[in-house]
């Protein structure tokens, strides 16, 4: 991809990230929330290729795409689909089933599949219980059978068209992992009144950080090992300051964010967390302004070979992370990479005790996962003497 048009796509793609956000936490507060705002927006943008009229029209604004034209918008998706194809890290599911009796034209399940590397299917909603064991079947087999049973029978019946789903899985190892033998109980403040005890990993090391006034955040980087992949966690000041850095972080894009990093010596404390999350997008879709696709007249001429009424029936997402001190999701411990720095400097305090938000992100701008921590499970039973209140 060009850099300035990876820019642009990476851009668009960081503010979808933070509308669906908003959204999701509207509809779920005080839950952790994960989700992958790449595969929404490539699952959705399959469905683009198929649409045009006002149906094309409110998915190019809605989802923030980088064209109008259905060419240049699944090459933008392929650069960075091709570059996980066979990624042992990343497992990226995304497919088109559709009714049966519906013929695909030729055009467009060939853009699907030479672009978004994945073709539509054809199955039979009216069978519900066996539609959902064959989507189910094919999501699992993607992932490595890590997600299993997406969709569940009751959401497909004969009424059922056009289902959308997306799945994505990610295991990876911490480039400096934290010595487990350094975790131990600490507290996480809830909110002003109220704080619980935690499993806390500590770790001190040489990472990119900054401290942005604007956000009234501090920022750190956690690479990966064996990828152009990383966990960028944005702390706020304040242990009451999640809402106000939401709201801020729509003004300032993730490159932005990430071209203050310095490398810095950190003192870093991170609570242990995992979050499964699935979500029905069809509220989140249609608040956006993508409201069209969902009804009988939805325009979706470029997907069928003779014009037929099709609207989709559903759009199914599901995301899971488990970061632990090896990295994200369990993996096989190796040897740790030192780097020899020599500073004289006190290190930098990252003490993340309080609610924050974090991205996963690819080539330092393009979020993969996007999602909060505001709640954990209490350590051991052990409670804090606020927790009444």
């Amino acid at each position: 991809m060009v850099d300035a048009a990876h820019q642009e796509f990476a851009r668009r793609l960081a503010l979808f990230s933070i509308n669906v956000y908003e959204k999701l936490s509207a509809q779920k507060p005080g839950e952790n929330i994960v989700f992958s705002p790449f595969s929404i927006q490539t699952c959705a943008a399959m469905a683009r290729i198929g649409a045009d009229g006002e149906t094309a029209t409110q998915l190019d604004h809605g989802l923030g795409l980088v064209s109008s034209d259905a060419d240049q918008i699944a090459h933008s998706f392929n650069q960075v689909l091709a570059a996980y194809q066979n990624s042992q890290v990343l497992r990226i599911a995304n497919k088109i089933f559709v009714m049966e009796g519906y013929p695909l034209r030729q055009e467009f399940d060939q853009l699907l599949t030479k672009e978004f590397l994945s073709a539509a299917q054809s199955v039979n909603f009216a069978q519900s219980a066996q539609a959902a064991a064959t989507i189910n079947g094919w999501v699992e087999q993607r992932t490595n059978h890590l997600i299993k049973d997406l969709v569940p029978a009751s959401a497909l019946d004969s009424d059922s068209r056009l289902v959308l789903v997306n799945a994505i899985h990610f295991k990876g190892s911490w480039q400096h992992q934290f010595p487990k033998h350094a975790t131990r109980p600490e507290t996480f403040y809830l909110d002003a009144a109220r704080s619980i005890q935690v499993p806390m990993m500590g770790l001190k090391e040489w990472f990119r950080y900054a401290d942005l006034p604007a956000l009234e955040a501090s920022v750190l980087e956690l690479p990966y090992k064996d990828s152009d992949l990383s966990m960028l966690i944005v702390l706020p000041n304040s242990k009451t300051g999640l809402s106000s850095l939401e709201e801020k972080l729509r003004a300032m894009t993730l490159s932005l964010i990430t071209k203050e990093l310095q490398e810095t010596e950190v003192v870093v404390k991170l609570p242990k967390f995992k979050a499964e999350f699935q979500v029905e997008l069809t509220d989140i879709f249609q608040q956006l302004g993508m409201s069209k696709m969902f009804t009988d007249q939805a325009e979706f001429g470029k997907m069928l070979q003779s014009p037929e009424p099709l609207k989709v029936s559903a759009i199914i997402h599901k995301a899971f992370i488990d970061v632990n001190e090896e990295g994200t999701e369990a993996a096989t411990a190796t040897g740790i990479v030192e780097r020899d720095f020599v500073s004289f400097e006190e290190p930098i305090e990252f003490l993340a005790d309080h609610p924050f938000i974090y991205a996963l992100i690819h080539e330092e701008d393009l979020p993969l996962f996007w999602g909060s921590v505001v709640r954990l499970e209490e350590n051991d039973s052990v409670s804090s003497e606020h927790d009444e209140l």
